[in-house]
């Protein structure tokens, strides 16, 4: 799952959609990090912990009144404080993560987890449980709509996180020196 890349060996390292799904997230990081010559840059773009934060209340409503107990029905995702954090503590300079939230409507539950799924995007962790009885996913389905929906359907809310400028080891502050801004010493992208 961690990538195999020689030390030293990218000026850029981009990654779009992707992180959301590395099980070792930390050690990930830093072996992009390490692959970094010096003043490279890693880019990357994934799911935050906040996207479809309203499925998941609803599946802890229904679970709590069918089950009498929460169990996961997503992937854990992390949050744009824990991604600043593991960007640090995988050695980059100047970490900066940015957030979007793209809100989707959508009919009804059923709608959005079909499309989840024909986008390979639903559960994939691996003590995950299976989907329960019936009653439950329709629990969870008329709290979404009850609790978050209206006359149009229901919302689906996805946050992303963008890491930019994620400079590898040997940062220098030369571009502060150049007399220009970072574009400049950047120069054409």
């Amino acid at each position: 799952e961690v990538p195999d890349l020689a030390p030293a060996s990218a000026d850029l390292i981009c990654t779009s959609m992707a992180l959301h799904w590395v099980n070792d997230l930390p050690g990930t990081l830093k072996t992009i990090r390490r692959a970094l010559r010096p003043n490279g840059v890693f880019l990357g773009a994934f799911l935050g912990g906040e996207t479809l934060a309203e499925m998941r209340s609803s599946f802890v409503l229904a679970d709590l009144e069918r089950r009498g107990g929460v169990q996961p029905h997503m992937s854990p995702l992390v949050s744009v404080a824990d991604a600043g954090s593991l960007l640090q503590s995988a050695g980059f300079a100047l970490p900066t993560v940015d957030t979007e939230t793209i809100r989707i409507g959508y009919p009804d539950a059923f709608t959005l987890w079909h499309h989840i799924r024909s986008m390979g995007e639903s559960n994939a962790t691996l003590n995950r449980s299976s989907v329960g009885d019936m009653s439950s996913l329709l629990a969870a389905a008329a709290i979404y709509s009850e609790v978050y929906g209206d006359e149009a359907g229901i919302p689906a809310s996805f946050q992303t996180l963008q890491t930019t400028f994620n400079w590898g080891p040997m940062f220098s502050w030369r571009f502060q020196t150049m007399g220009g801004d970072l574009h400049d010493w950047l120069g054409p992208t």
